[in-house]
This record gives C-alpha cells, structure tokens and sequence, in this order.
C-alpha cells in the first residue's frame, strides 16, 4: 500500500554509501602524502642532520684555532669567505646569491626526470657565520650513481610499501563501507516490506523491530499515520452512508408527489418542467445508492444490465440538451456500427457519462463536442472556437473525485487531456 525506498533516484543508503567512499579516498589519499611526506622528511631531516654536525664540528675547532684546516670529505665540501672555489656544477645548479643565512637548502637534482635515478644529484646547501664574522658554505652532495642496485632496489621498496599500506587502507575502508550497507540494507527493506504491506486489517498489529532508532521512529510515525487516514476514510464512510440514508426520505417523497401529481394530471405548460424535476429526482436516487455503494468497501459491485452504450449517450446527451440551449455548438457522433449489447453496471455508467457530458456541455459556448463511441472504449471531447475560460480546477472538481472513485472501484480507465481549446475525456471499459 505503502512505497518507500524508490528502486532509483535519491536514497539514503546511496547518499551514505557514496558519502563514506569519498571519505574513505580522501583519507586514502591523505596517507599516501602523509607517508610519503614522512618518508622524505626522514631522509631531509638525516641529511641536515649530518651537515649541522659538520659545521659545528668545524665551528668549535675554528675557535680554537683560526689556522684549523677545512675538513675534506667525499660527499661535504667547505668554502671560506666565498664560494667562487666552488665547482662550475655547484655554481650552476645552486642559488649561493639567494641563500640565507642558517637556513638549510635542499636540492633535487635529475638529467633525465624524477622517474630516473640515473645521474641524479641529491645537494643540501648551509650559509653559516663564523664568531669572527667570516662566511663558510658547506655543500654535502649525494650522488645516486655511487649507490648500489640494492640500495636503489630498497629504496624504491621504501616507497612501494606507502602505496601497499595506502591501498590496503583504502580496501578495508570499501569493506567496511559494504558491510555497513548490506547491514542497513537489511533492516531498511525490512521497514519497506512492513510499510507496502499495510492494511486496515494490518495495522493493529504489533510493529516489528528494526533495530534502529531512526528506522523505529520512522515505522512508529507511518503507523499512527496510517491509523489516522484509515480513521479519516472510516469517518468519511461514516458520512456517506448516514447523508445517502437521509437523502432518501425527501427523494422517496419527491418521487411519491410526482407520481401523485401524473395521477391528478398537470396543465401541458408544465410537462416541460415536471418532467425536469422526474429525472433530476430520478438522478439523485442513482446518486444515492451509488454513494451507499462505495461508502461500503465490502459489498459488491451494483447489479449489471445489457446495455446500449450509443443509446445511452443519446438519452444522456439529450437529458443534459437544456446546457446547450443559446449555444452555438454542434454535437458530432462517431458510432461504431454494430455495437453489442454489453453487461455493464448501468448505474454507475450512467454517472459517469453524465458527469462527462454535463462538463463538456457547460463549458462550451461556441464550437462542437464530439462523441466516439466503440465496443469497450467512449471519448468526449469539447472543442471551444471562441475564447476557452476553463481550467481543472474549475471545471473537474467534485464531479471528477467521484467520478475517478467510481471508475477505480470499477476497474475502468479514465484519462483526461486538457487541450487548448478543450478537454478530452477518455473511458476504457473492461473487455
């Protein structure tokens, strides 16, 4: 009865789904540049670590004696006062004229791009001043071509791990991701189920439990709301059935003061109206025990008769002749030859043509209404020439909810289309 989590669209167990992954590639990415940062930082951190004991090693002999030679090593080199006695490469890769003082620089250096570690050059630059004021460069210069294949070999391991810890990560996140909605997933059809399958009959029942406290609240308010609109159909059953009763008493006496009145006889200036009065009285007693039948959910469909559909337009459509009294509109018919006699509820059909016909009728000033007529299907369509005033609203309002109520119970298809100059009404019966 009841339609909740809609197969497609937006749903919250997609919305949380995606929510999460994206949380989940975010972080993912996140610990990649994290480790990766970590990684470098560690090597960083090494080297400028090395350099700073060189130069305070250098630093504390300098004070001691002025004379004291520069140290000499394979990967750090020392420059006094200047940096001409630099080698051209130095010049040329390092910024000395950009340099600051005690800041340590960091310098990658590669021929054939960060990919390739051929020929690649690692540089760690320090300006650092004397306690006399004199200058002293350090450069320590870490040449990849004096590592070995498996120092090379461990150090692209170092990095291929970040990556494995990384996508092991983001693994465990899509499965936890997927286990949370296979468990959601379950308790929220759940609540789907219990919803499509509530009746009137059903909803005293006890309510399940769905494990959550959302879901539970959710399932608490469409019960008490369902209680409530089967209250509101309950009372408007209530109403139908007590107003159809108490209609009968003045139709039954109508019709009694009608007949009385044949009996006596009327002048012939008032055929004409009493006549009138015959089949608006005769309407309503339709109207009432139509009303009675679906005020009753339970009680079966009104009697059926033979009927003769063309024949019945045609009554219908002259009984409803005085709306088209000063009118300029023309009634156009397109009867199927032949038509059988079909066993119909007559009643019913009758209301429901009437109410079709009266609509396209009264909003018809200028123009035709054409009626098509076949074995199982009956189209009235008004064509307005002049200006159309009509709307909905305005023209299918208490008419058309009965209407609709009638063809539902029926199991007949009623379509309307709201053209420009008109409205056309299409009622499919049951084969």
């Amino acid at each position: 009865m009841l339609k909740l989590f809609a197969s497609s669209g937006r749903t919250m167990r997609r919305e949380l789904s995606n929510y999460f992954l994206g949380l989940a590639l975010l972080t993912a990415l996140g610990f990649i540049m994290a480790l990766i940062e970590y990684f470098e930082s560690g090597l960083d951190n090494a080297s400028r670590a090395g350099i700073m004991m060189e130069v305070r090693a250098f630093d504390a002999e300098y004070t001691d004696n002025p004379d004291a030679p520069l140290p000499t090593s394979y990967s750090t080199h020392f420059y006094l006062d200047n940096w001409n006695k630099a080698p051209d490469f130095y010049k040329q890769v390092i910024p000395f004229d950009e340099l600051q003082l005690n800041e340590i620089v960091d310098i990658d250096w590669s021929p054939h791009g960060i990919e390739d570690w051929e020929d690649s050059r690692f540089l760690v630059v320090y300006w650092h001043k004397l306690h006399d004021g004199r200058d002293l460069y350090v450069v320590s210069d870490y040449d990849s071509n004096l590592m070995s294949d498996e120092e090379k070999e461990e150090f692209d391991t170092q990095f291929t791990r970040v990556f494995y810890l990384s996508g092991g990560y983001l693994f465990l996140m899509l499965l936890l991701v997927w286990l949370y909605n296979r468990r959601v997933s379950r308790h929220t059809q759940k609540l789907a189920d219990w919803a499509e399958a509530l009746t009137l009959e059903t909803i005293s029942q006890t309510r399940p439990d769905f494990r959550y406290v959302e879901l539970n609240r959710i399932a608490e308010q469409l019960q008490a709301a369902f209680e409530r609109i089967a209250s509101l159909l309950e009372r408007e059953h209530q109403f139908l059935r007590h107003a159809s009763h108490e209609l009968r008493t003045p139709i039954a006496v109508i019709r009694a003061n009608m007949e009385l009145l044949d009996k006596i006889g009327v002048p012939e200036a008032l055929n004409r109206p009493v006549d009138r009065v015959r089949r608006a009285n005769h309407a309503m007693l339709q109207l009432t025990e139509t009303l009675l039948w679906l005020s009753r959910e339970n009680e079966t469909a009104p009697t059926q008769r033979d009927v003769q559909i063309d024949d019945l337009v045609d009554d219908l459509t002259e009984e409803l002749g005085y709306l088209l009294q000063d009118k300029s509109v023309d009634i156009l018919r397109q009867y199927a030859a032949d038509l059988p006699l079909i066993p119909l509820p007559e009643i019913p059909l009758r209301i429901v043509l009437s109410n079709l016909l009266r609509n396209a009728f009264q909003y018809t000033d200028e123009g035709d209404v054409l009626l098509e007529v076949t074995a199982d299907r009956l189209v009235i369509e008004n064509r307005e020439h002049g200006e159309l005033n009509i709307d909905s609203d305005q023209s299918f309002g208490l008419g058309l909810m009965l209407v609709k109520r009638i063809c539902d119970r029926l199991g007949w298809s009623l379509e309307l289309h709201f053209q420009e100059q008109g409205v056309r009404a299409e009622l499919t019966l049951p084969k």
